[in-house]
């Protein structure tokens, strides 16, 4: 598993533990299920984009079950996503330095991916 692949499963895995500790509280319960009607199944491509490099990761997330689902990009056959999310390796670097931040106060999380990605 490549750093790209490792920073971004360890940023879902901050996601996902925010979202279990926080199903039961108000407002992230109607959010989460909100979400989960809406978006379900729905792939967006998450581009991880590095300070001063070219290259740039791709991978698919996904909500399933009130679970986020990350997986690279290239096991996306014929691209299905409908978003597209570029989101910035500093940002998932803090969310896993201080995941009790994230973890205590999902609100804290960026979850524009969900909602704002732009059209993919």
């Amino acid at each position: 598993m490549d750093e790209a692949q490792a920073l971004i499963n360890r940023y879902v895995d901050v996601c996902n533990a925010a979202l279990w500790r926080n199903r039961d509280r108000f407002p992230f319960k109607q959010i989460l299920g909100a979400a989960q009607k809406a978006e379900s199944g729905r792939l967006v491509e998450t581009v991880v984009e590095a300070r001063g490099q070219k290259k740039q990761d791709s991978f698919v997330m996904t909500l399933d079950k009130g679970q986020i689902v990350v997986r690279p990009h290239g096991s996306c056959a014929d691209c299905g996503c409908e978003r597209r999310w570029i989101v910035h390796e500093d940002y998932l670097q803090d969310v896993i330095r201080h995941p009790d931040v994230y973890i205590n106060n999902p609100a804290r999380l960026d979850w524009d991916w969900l909602y704002e990605a732009k059209s993919a």
